[in-house]
C-alpha cells in the first residue's frame, strides 16, 4: 500500500507526521539521552532551582518532563495536541510542577514570564517565511524576564558540507526503513527533505522543509529580536562553536 502526505497542509501541523515516524525523529538513543541533555542546558544556561522555564517545540515533552524533574518550574508548547497530552498525561502522574500548553510559536507570547526559554533538536526555522522565525525570536525575547536567557539549537550551514545534499537509509530497531533525502537551494537557505518509510508491505512519502541558518546570520536575527551577549557552542556541554561543527547552540540574554 503506498501513500503520500497531503500537501495542502504544513508539515509541521500533520499529527500523522509526528507520529507515524517517531521511532525515526525520536530513536531510543535519543529519549534515553533526555536527562543528560536537560542536566547540560540546565547547566550551559545556569539555571537555579525554581527557575522558570519555557520549552517551545517541546513535543511529548522530554526535556521538559526531565526539567521539572529537577526541580525547574517548567511550561511546554506544541502544535500537536497528541503530544501536548501525552507531556501532560506524564506530568501528572508523576506529580511534576510542568505544565503542557498547545499553542503555535509564531503566536504564542506571555510577557515577562520566564527565567529561561529552550528550543531544542533543531526546532527553529520550520517556516517558509523568514519575516515568522524573527517573530518567534520577539516572542522569546517579550515572553523572558529581564536578565533571561534563550538557548537555540541549530544545524549550520557551516556543518552541512560542500553542498549539503545527502541520501542514506536507516532501519529503526523495529525493521522499518527509511530513505533520507537531503538537499539545499543554490543559496543554500532552505533544505528540502523527502523520507521514504517502508514498513513490510507498506510505503508512506514525506517532505519537509527547515530554513538553513549561518553563525553570523543567526546572530544578527537574534541581535534585532534584542538579544546581547551572544555565544555559540558546537554541543550543550559548552564546547567551542567552529566552523565545521554539525550541531550550533546559541544562547542570547535579554537585559
Amino acid at each position: 500500500m503506498e501513500w503520500r502526505m497531503d500537501k495542502s497542509k504544513k508539515w509541521f501541523t500533520d499529527s500523522e507526521f509526528w507520529t507515524l515516524n517517531r521511532s525515526f525523529i525520536w530513536t531510543q538513543k535519543r529519549v534515553e539521552m533526555s536527562q543528560a541533555a536537560a542536566g547540560r542546558a540546565a547547566s550551559l544556561m545556569g539555571m537555579k532551582p525554581g527557575d522558570s522555564v519555557l520549552d517551545l517545540a517541546c513535543g511529548f515533552g522530554r526535556h521538559s518532563l526531565a526539567l521539572s524533574r529537577m526541580g525547574y518550574s517548567v511550561t511546554g508548547v506544541d502544535l500537536n495536541s497528541d503530544l501536548v497530552d501525552e507531556a501532560s498525561g506524564i506530568a501528572c502522574s508523576e506529580g511534576l510542577q510542568a505544565t503542557f500548553l498547545c499553542g503555535d510559536m509564531r503566536e504564542y507570547v506571555s510577557p515577562d514570564s520566564f527565567d529561561h526559554i529552550i528550543m531544542l533538536y533543531n526546532s527553529f526555522g520550520y517556516f517558509s517565511d523568514p519575516a515568522d522565525d524573527a517573530r518567534v525570536l520577539a516572542n522569546c525575547f517579550a515572553s523572558l524576564r529581564h536578565g533571561g536567557k534563550l538557548l537555540l539549537h541549530l544545524h549550520p550551514r557551516e556543518g552541512r558540507g560542500a553542498d549539503g545534499d545527502s541520501k542514506y537509509w536507516f532501519e529503526d530497531s523495529e525493521g522499518v526503513f527509511y530513505l533520507n533525502d537531503y538537499s539545499e537551494n543554490r543559496e543554500r537557505t532552505w533544505s528540502s527533505i523527502r523520507w521514504i518509510v517502508l514498513n513490510g508491505n507498506s510505503r508512506r512519502e514525506w517532505e519537509y522543509g527547515v530554513r538553513v541558518y549561518g553563525e553570523e546570520e543567526i546572530k544578527a536575527l537574534m541581535r534585532s529580536a534584542g538579544f546581547t551577549s551572544l555565544e555559540s557552542y558546537s554541543s550543550l556541554k559548552g564546547d567551542e562553536y567552529k566552523s565545521g561543527s554539525l550541531s550550533m547552540y546559541l544562547t542570547g540574554t535579554r537585559i
